[in-house]
């Protein structure tokens, strides 16, 4: 088998060509889908590069076309996250997506305190789970490369493509299935307004609640707040203050368990008299008792598809100007248990 790898290094775009019985141009183009030439022309020169082991020098070719051959990948907490399976299986998906493309995939510097101090050389940037006070998303979001945002952008930055799962379908089958069961009076714990995601969560229960007539319950969290404890006294007063609720939604595990600590010490059975839900899955709810209804978030398949839409805007395939601001869905799965199983009382003690 011939090596790529000689006395003098790595075979080259010449020698290809040479063998080939075409000029560097030519070869050139050929390899990289360009030019006009005949289909048998194309095929001997990639024949002849891959038996002769020629692989692309990817900073010439970046210098001939302006482009990086990678993209970039941002989460606010990166190295946090890596430790979380929602962003492993996210990164799972990007990575899997881009080399399809043979786009290599850079994790970005994601320290908050202090802005960058240099623009990343990439040909595009998946922000995921973008926050409004995150400096270097507000950064990178107003680059001029194609930008898609995995998941709701809230107000405080820049539009851009984005790539969410299908929360409105998803927590109107919770909400739905619960008033099936008699629940009438929802309480939602969701991240503040520098959450996107949160944002929506707080707009799909308020038009669920408008179009029966009834007020929710609305509190304010912070995204990616992982403390039960706190979320316990958080919602303490609030459903104290509150005992005709009858359902409470959590946008995490964190959340629906504080509430439950918070109902059971109140004398009121999750589940039974009171139905819980979470706007996301984990295995922690799995074990809870009774098992929390939860709305999967589909981490691997949002990873592929915001890759997908980033490479058809980086290609010229979506017109940047008409996908800015567009939101494209990923089906988000319902999983009904035990905790919404119940009959709530009727005067919500």
């Amino acid at each position: 088998m011939t090596s790529r790898w000689r006395a003098a290094g790595p075979v080259t775009l010449k020698e290809v060509a040479a063998a080939a019985g075409v000029s560097v141009a030519t070869a050139s183009h050929a390899l990289t889908g360009r030019g006009r030439m005949t289909d048998a022309t194309r095929t001997r020169v990639q024949q002849t590069a891959d038996e002769l082991g020629y692989v692309a020098n990817s900073l010439a070719r970046g210098l001939r076309t302006g482009r990086a051959q990678a993209i970039g990948i941002h989460h606010q907490h990166a190295a946090a996250a890596l430790a979380k399976p929602y962003f492993r299986e996210f990164l799972a998906g990007a990575i899997e997506t881009a080399h399809q493309h043979d786009l290599d995939v850079v994790v970005l510097s994601s320290d908050a305190s202090q802005p960058r101090a240099t623009t990343p050389r990439v040909d595009g940037i998946v922000v995921v789970d973008p926050i409004g006070d995150d400096r270097r998303a507000r950064e990178l979001m107003s680059m001029s490369v194609p930008v898609v945002a995995g998941e709701h952008v809230p107000p405080q930055l820049s539009r851009c493509a984005v790539v969410a799962a299908n929360h409105e379908k998803a927590v109107r089958t919770l909400l739905d299935a619960a008033a099936a069961r008699g629940a009438r009076r929802p309480l939602l714990a969701a991240p503040d307004a520098h959450s996107g995601w949160g944002i929506l969560l707080r707009d799909v229960v308020t038009r669920w609640c408008d179009e029966r007539g009834v007020t929710p319950v609305l509190v304010e969290t912070t995204f990616g707040e992982r403390s039960v404890a706190l979320h316990r006294e958080l919602l303490r007063p609030v459903l104290a203050a509150h005992p005709d609720v009858d359902l409470v939604l959590g946008a995490s595990s964190f959340v629906v368990r504080g509430a439950m600590e918070v109902l059971r010490a109140a004398g009121r059975e999750p589940g039974r008299d009171v139905l819980v839900a979470a706007c996301a899955d984990e295995p922690a709810l799995l074990s809870e008792d009774p098992p929390v209804s939860a709305i999967e978030l589909p981490a691997h398949a949002l990873g592929v598809a915001c890759v997908q839409r980033l490479v058809a805007l980086i290609e010229g395939e979506e017109d940047p100007s008409e996908a800015v601001g567009s939101v494209r869905t990923v089906p988000a799965p319902v999983h009904l248990r035990e905790s919404t199983a119940g009959t709530p009382a009727r005067d919500g003690v």
